[in-house]
């Protein structure tokens, strides 16, 4: 009995809500009919015809509203199942994002519905149908690739119900499908955004399976999953920004890290990772000061400390610390993360690598350094040429006033000579403040080569040899002789520091022939004669990676303080200014040679003759006026051209010879000019003098050169120039010149 009960109660839960009220009903009915006779037959009743027909009437009644309400309920319940099922596709639609599942779940929920035998979903892709899943059939309903703009295609565009005969179907579907033998197919569109995006296709063997009035309930399956569809492609843009917002931070070429209350490291990017040379799960976990040399870890903490009790967050630069040891110079910038409760918890720091720039400010202010520096040697050598004028002048004077034996007359010599290079290096110290132009004449290399030898040999330690081989016939070059040296003694220096322990310095002189295959050896090289200039160290060596930036100005692999980058950089500009090659050939470890090219010159017309003896100078009778500060400078003047005849007076200043030539007592035909001078500069005193004596003319002596002084008409206003220091027998000629009005600029 107990078992056929429980049968009965599973029978029942298994019916739907309207199969279990309609057994309900139709019990209450026979249990209505059953009472009223039986109460007759208790009652001992005989039951009237009235009684009998009510009976009936309810009977049939109850059992006609039984039958409607099964017939009706059904339908009423395969509707419930329907939109529960459909339900159930929204639920899976709303709560998750992964299209394959979504897509697989719906295609087998509406087979289910419908009775399918087998479906597909196709989606578009780059303007073609690709199959994504298949029910119930191993084969393929469309071909490979289809194009959906295809007019055969139209049809899957449209919810509806097809016959497989179709020729529309025919036409657009392969022969492994037709030969499914399928009957009805049933199409639904899907959407994305309101544009076509892919079809679902369901099949069955069976003719009219599909109901026309399901259409409705087909179509809002289809909705759903075009829901799902635009879903999937939101999903796919949030996952793509994410990707390149991961993209951009790991990447990034600053460095991040967050950091908590006390100091820990949250999280960093793979660039800040890279820069140190740290996995990134060795800095995560760890406390901000193994980010920094042990000489920065209290600032740090200190940082931090005002960090989070909200002082004023500024970008401060420092230094983090490599896990090989080095450093990279950094500016920190920092901003806070707050809790709900207002108060911050964590810090984003970001660290921007300034090292170039650091070493680009360096670069700047060495260069200031060097501009301050050339300033200075301006003035140094424009004083050091007053100096030497006196020196020079004062010797020439001797010589001529003065009868010495030979012996004695040496001497004279020797000042002379110093002098005449004492003037030759101020020349270089002007070229190099850029208050002189080069002093470009033919010379003979080997005596550059044997000039330089002499400088550097003091310069050396005894552990170094040099060995210097020369041309057996004189080599000339059109060149800036100091500025030659120059390069060429830069080339020696950086020779001796690539030898701290000695070694053996080799320099070369000789003519040489480029043809048109050597030239082709050296970059932009032409065929010609040249003079070759060798310089050869067994020292450390340059390595192969910096070897293409040692002409770099500023570059340097020195310490700091013991280079400034420059001198190879000054050699190779001298090398290229004079028209000439340098190359370089190293190996780490057997040393360096530097290899120079220069023209050379080969008309005879063009190589200096042997200094012919001038003639003694003529001196005259005019007037001369000399405006001169430097009193030993002036003093040589005069006795100068006293001595050649001349009537001479002297001033100090411009505002001297104004007054003087004011008071217009004093004759004058000529003024010899300094530039330089207190109260009143040369320029102004010559636009004073050009107005108000225009008949006098003008001989500028000074210490720059007349390419420095020429700005505009200047050096076309005056009649005639000569740098300091000069000799007495040029001085007196350039004199002489001018008052006979013959050009000398």
């Amino acid at each position: 009995m107990r078992t056929k009960l429980f049968r009965i109660k599973n029978f029942y839960k298994s019916l739907g809500l309207v199969e279990q009220s309609q057994i309900v009903a139709s019990t209450a009915v026979v249990v209505t009919i059953v009472t009223i006779t039986a109460a007759h037959f208790l009652l001992g009743e005989e039951i009237r015809w009235l009684d009998f027909i009510s009976i009936v009437t309810v009977g049939i009644i109850g059992f006609v509203s039984v039958f409607f309400s099964l017939k009706y309920g059904r339908q009423l319940e395969a509707q419930r199942r329907e939109l529960l099922e459909l339900n159930n596709i929204t639920e899976a639609v709303s709560h998750s994002v992964e299209l394959n599942y979504v897509l697989q779940s719906a295609l087998v929920k509406v087979m289910e519905l419908m009775g399918a035998d087998c479906g597909w979903i196709y989606l578009t892709e780059q303007g073609k149908l690709v199959l994504h899943h298949q029910n119930g059939s191993a084969t393929s309903c469309f071909f490979p690739e289809q194009d959906v703009n295809d007019e055969k295609m139209i049809w899957i565009r449209k919810s509806g119900i097809h016959r497989a005969t179709d020729q529309k179907i025919l036409q657009s579907t392969t022969q492994a499908f037709h030969e499914e033998q399928l009957k009805e197919l049933v199409s639904i569109p899907l959407e994305r955004q309101g544009i076509f995006a892919g079809t679902l296709v369901i099949a069955s063997h069976e003719e009219r399976k599909f109901p026309p009035k399901k259409m409705s309930l087909i179509h809002a399956f289809g909705n759903q999953i075009s829901v799902a569809l635009q879903n999937a492609s939101l999903f796919e843009q949030v996952k793509q920004s994410e990707r390149l917002y991961v993209d951009l931070y790991e990447h990034s070429p600053d460095m991040y890290h967050s950091v908590d209350k006390k100091g820990i490291i949250v999280s960093c990017n793979l660039t800040e990772s890279q820069m140190l040379g740290m996995p990134k799960e060795e800095i995560s976990g760890k406390h901000l000061t193994i980010l920094f040399p042990q000489s920065q870890h209290e600032q740090v903490r200190e940082y931090l400390t005002k960090m989070f009790d909200g002082d004023n967050l500024k970008t401060i630069e420092g230094q983090l610390q490599r896990k090989d040891g080095s450093l990279i110079d950094v500016s920190l910038n920092t901003s806070l993360v707050y809790g709900s409760d207002g108060k911050p918890v964590l810090a984003r720091m970001v660290l921007r690598d300034i090292t170039e720039k650091k070493l680009l400010e360096s670069k700047i202010l060495q260069a200031q350094k060097i501009d301050s520096i050339g300033n200075l040697a301006g003035g140094i050598a424009h004083d050091f040429n007053n100096i030497l004028t006196s020196i020079l002048g004062s010797a020439s004077l001797i010589r001529r006033r003065i009868t010495i034996e030979p012996q004695g007359m040496k001497y004279v010599d020797l000042i002379e000579t110093a002098s005449r290079r004492g003037a030759a290096l101020t020349r270089q110290l002007l070229t190099f403040a850029r208050k002189n132009n080069p002093y470009v004449r033919t010379v003979d290399v080997n005596m550059i080569v044997d000039e330089t030898r002499r400088l550097f040999e003091a310069t050396i330690p005894k552990s170094i040899i040099i060995r210097v081989v020369l041309s057996p016939e004189p080599v000339f070059i059109e060149a800036d002789e100091g500025q030659i040296q120059q390069a060429l003694l830069n080339l020696c220096l950086n020779s001796r520091d690539a030898m701290p322990n000695g070694g053996m310095l080799s320099i070369t002189c000789k003519p040489t022939r480029l043809n048109e295959t050597d030239s082709q050896q050296i970059a932009n090289g032409k065929p010609g004669e040249y003079v070759l200039l060798t310089v050869v160290d067994s020292g450390v060596g340059i390595p192969q990676n910096i070897m293409n930036r040692i002409f770099e100005p500023f570059f340097t692999t020195k310490e700091q303080g013991k280079g400034t980058g420059l001198g190879l950089a000054v050699t190779y500009g001298v090398i290229r200014g004079h028209n000439g090659y340098i190359n370089v050939d190293s190996e780490v470890g057997s040393g360096t040679v530097f290899t120079i090219y220069l023209p050379r010159v080969m008309n005879e017309r063009q190589i200096p003759k042997k200094k012919i003896e001038r003639k003694k100078p003529s001196g005259g009778t005019e007037h001369i006026l000399i405006i001169e500060d430097e009193a030993s400078v002036g003093e040589i003047g005069v006795d100068i051209l006293r001595e050649l005849g001349y009537h001479v007076q002297i001033v100090r200043n411009g505002m001297e010879a104004i007054q003087l030539l004011s008071e217009g007592e004093q004759l004058c035909h000529l003024i010899l000019l300094d530039m330089n001078m207190p109260k009143l500069g040369g320029r102004a005193t010559f636009e004073y003098i050009r107005k108000h004596h225009p008949e006098i003319k003008i001989l500028v002596c000074s210490g720059y050169s007349a390419q420095m002084l020429d700005d505009g008409n200047f050096m076309n206003s005056i009649h005639g120039f000569i740098q300091k220091p000069y000799e007495i027998d040029d001085f007196a000629n350039t004199v002489r010149f001018v008052l006979d009005g013959v050009e000398t600029r």
